[in-house]
């Protein structure tokens, strides 16, 4: 594997049984994550984006192996974490930390905002006593708090503030990889920009690497390097950020850039498809139910995630 590449995930599958009757018999499953592969290379931001529903943050969570996967494989700096049982996860753990996306649930509400952030510290046994509290300062002030915010409650702060503290935490065992589960969603607009602007100062300083999932891709251009659309548990395209936004090849990406608002209002954007996201994928490609320029072997077909241009993938026939 490239020594340049921190994470490479390969044909990964997390499927959800239905049961149905009294005996719970599997009749089906729902495909949640359905044979997905990308890499991110050391120190860059690699952007999931899509709508609700198409299994991006299912399939975070299963690459931190907070779901177990069904099929696949998760490498991480070159192991395959997956087969890993739960006394050899220990060591990967403190290498892997997660922004969650609501910063007023993510936060015990009865634990102090040093408690907090020491909490992973004293798990992985990092640091005590003194050494303990100067690290918990330190992070506070990393992430724009100040350190005599160590003995206040969640409770007490905004959420932008609330969310600065989720990082302090996630930052606090020095991990090599940052999940960012739609980290600013929650967040009003006006402190969205302030978040992405400190989530990349500290990237830069700690040299972090960061998976970040969000579904509005104005966000998602703002911070990543490399951008994959996901949509009814599979990748439809994945490029770099400028070229995905200047050129998108996916009918699925030109509808969620079609839904960007612009700051110039005289501007019109082109709407002619905004069905609803549906609950099942079709027989051939996931998106034709949907898709304005599908025919019949698009609805019979499952077209292959393929090279269309220099570094620029894209699952669609007519493409």
């Amino acid at each position: 594997m490239n020594n340049n590449i921190l994470l490479k995930v390969e044909n990964l599958k997390t499927w959800f049984p239905i049961k149905k009757g009294l005996l719970r018999k599997i009749i089906g499953h729902v495909k949640a994550v359905d044979d997905i592969s990308f890499q991110i290379p050391h120190g860059s931001t690699f952007g999931l984006v899509g709508e609700s529903g198409s299994g991006k943050t299912t399939a975070a969570r299963t690459i931190a192996r907070l779901i177990h996967a069904t099929g696949g494989k998760v490498y991480f700096n070159g192991e395959n974490i997956l087969p890993l049982h739960q006394s050899e996860l220990r060591r990967i753990r403190k290498d892997i930390s997660i922004v969650f996306q609501d910063p007023y649930s993510s936060l015990n509400p009865r634990m102090t905002v040093g408690s907090i952030i020491a909490e992973p510290l004293r798990i992985h046994k990092i640091a005590k006593g003194s050494e303990l509290i100067d690290r918990i300062a330190t992070l506070l002030q990393k992430v724009g708090l100040s350190a005599a915010h160590i003995n206040r409650y969640p409770h007490e702060f905004s959420g932008g503030q609330r969310q600065r503290i989720g990082i302090a935490r996630a930052l606090a065992v020095e991990p090599k990889l940052v999940i960012c589960d739609e980290p600013v969603s929650a967040l009003d607009v006006s402190i969205q920009s302030q978040i992405l602007n400190l989530l990349k100062d500290l990237q830069e300083q700690f040299r972090l690497t960061y998976l970040f999932i969000a579904h509005d891709l104005s966000v998602v251009e703002f911070i990543s390097d490399i951008v994959a659309v996901m949509y009814l548990g599979k990748i439809v395209e994945i490029a770099p950020a400028v070229e995905l936004y200047e050129k998108p090849l996916h009918p699925y990406t030109k509808l969620l850039l079609s839904a960007i608002p612009l700051p110039v209002p005289e501007r019109k954007k082109s709407t002619a498809f905004v069905s609803e996201i549906g609950q099942e994928a079709p027989a051939g490609c996931p998106f034709s139910g949907r898709c304005p320029i599908a025919d019949g072997f698009c609805c019979r077909e499952i077209p292959p995630l393929e090279e269309k241009a220099p570094g620029h993938f894209a699952a669609c026939f007519k493409t």
